[in-house]
């Protein structure tokens, strides 16, 4: 049968270095919500969840019982990390909710079906999809067609069961599906075949650093943004430092967010740098920074002796609630795609205490690209989201903020100043 793919045993697996540089990093699991405990369905993907949050891969379901409940219970088991998209629709009669039992890490709720399924789809890299009714076809066939239609950097779609090949079968002969089609389908019966066809498509996309798109179709492709900033900056840290260093590029703004940022204080640098504005402002206030790049990071520490500064990515990372009275991020937000963007915004608004402000430096201008440079021999590619002052006031209001004012700066490149409050 066209759809029997199975990894064989014996082909070789490069293993990735770490969870870090994948760009598989969680996997959004489809079902059935009427599968029940004992069921041997709902036994398979608990195991097939637990084994791949063991390998690190985050665990992603719609937040409802039957299958959602067996990945999110079967992640939790060894402290996955889980995520739930939940529906709350108003109007649906014959929709079982959100179940109370399903707890995850993190959650989103829609009251929109359609939103709440690209919500879904945006957050996994991967998709397992195991039997199920009406909802999981129409999640299959959108997750399928999205396959095709991004083919060469997609994201996997596994049909999880030894049900799928007379599904298959009957599918190709009564509708039109060319061998494409079939080829963007895995089958797996294993949580270990799972595995091993994840590792395999990692090395089938490994060329995918993610062609210039616009932001609403960043969620169906994979790609390595968040890498290639790494990349780039640890190869810039050390000549960015040598000419700026001591220099506050953006000290009129600075010195205003230090005037509405009063003391005692505690304030987070979000993408730290160097350490420049850190140090400046670590005079008046106790200062955090986080810092994507570790090189950029090990030279904030050696000019900041003694502050908190905390390599990791401000997408992943866990920086706590109700803890900075100001949160300074300049040059930073504008390295983040678009898909991540919300997220951020409301992890940085929850980390805030009332009345603390968030002020923000980005880029101006619509779209995301890479700008390219050569230094010392070496093409670096740097990922960029510009925003419109809309977008920015967006994000910000949507995460609970208000906002106080956007200014507009010309230096090299168009600069949006956005103040916000909780």
């Amino acid at each position: 049968m066209p759809l029997n793919i199975k990894l064989p045993e014996k082909e070789k697996v490069t293993k990735p270095k770490d969870h870090d540089i994948r760009l598989i990093k969680s996997v959004t699991f489809f079902g059935d919500s009427a599968i029940v405990e004992d069921d041997p369905i709902y036994k398979s993907v608990y195991e097939a969840a637990r084994v791949l949050a063991q390998h690190n891969y985050a665990i992603v379901d719609g937040g409802g019982p039957g299958i959602m409940k067996a990945a999110t219970d079967g992640a939790e088991s060894v402290h996955g990390k889980t995520i739930g998209v939940y529906w709350q629709p108003k109007l649906a009669s014959f929709f079982e909710g959100k179940n109370l039992a399903n707890v995850t890490d993190e959650s989103e709720t829609f009251s929109n079906y359609m939103v709440r399924t690209l919500g879904l789809i945006e957050h996994g890299d991967a998709y397992v999809v195991c039997k199920g009714g009406t909802g999981t076809i129409s999640e299959w066939g959108m997750v399928w067609a999205l396959s095709k239609l991004y083919y060469g950097c997609h994201k996997p779609v596994i049909l999880f069961g030894d049900f799928w090949n007379k599904l298959i079968e009957t599918v190709q002969q009564t509708m039109n599906i060319d061998e494409l089609e079939l080829g963007v389908l895995y089958n797996a019966t294993t949580a270990e075949q799972i595995l091993s066809i994840l590792k395999l498509h990692e090395q089938k996309i490994a060329h995918c650093k993610d062609k210039p798109s616009q932001s609403d179709e960043r969620a169906f492709v994979l790609g390595r943004e968040e890498e290639n900033v790494r990349e780039s900056f640890d190869i810039n840290a050390p000549e960015y430092h040598a000419i700026h260093a001591g220099k506050l590029v953006a000290q009129k703004q600075l010195d205003e967010f230090m005037e509405i940022v009063h003391t005692p204080a505690q304030v987070l640098d979000v993408g730290i740098g160097a350490g420049t504005d850190a140090g400046y402002l670590g005079e008046k206030y106790a200062v955090t920074g986080i810092e994507l790049s570790p090189k950029f990071a090990s030279i904030a520490r050696y000019e900041n002796p003694g502050m908190e500064i905390i390599t990791a990515s401000i997408v992943d990372y866990d920086i706590g609630r109700n803890k900075y009275k100001g949160i300074w991020a300049r040059n930073s937000l504008h390295h983040i795609p678009g898909k991540h963007l919300a997220k951020v915004f409301r992890k940085l608004a929850d980390a805030m205490v009332n009345d603390g402000i968030l002020y923000v430096i980005v880029r101006e201008g619509e779209g995301e690209f890479y700008e390219k440079d050569e230094k010392d021999y070496q093409k670096i590619e740097t990922f960029f989201h510009l925003f419109t002052e809309a977008e920015l006031k967006q994000f910000g209001e949507e995460a609970g903020l208000k906002l106080i004012k956007v200014d507009h700066s010309q230096r090299s490149h168009k600069w949006l100043i956005g103040i916000f409050k909780k």
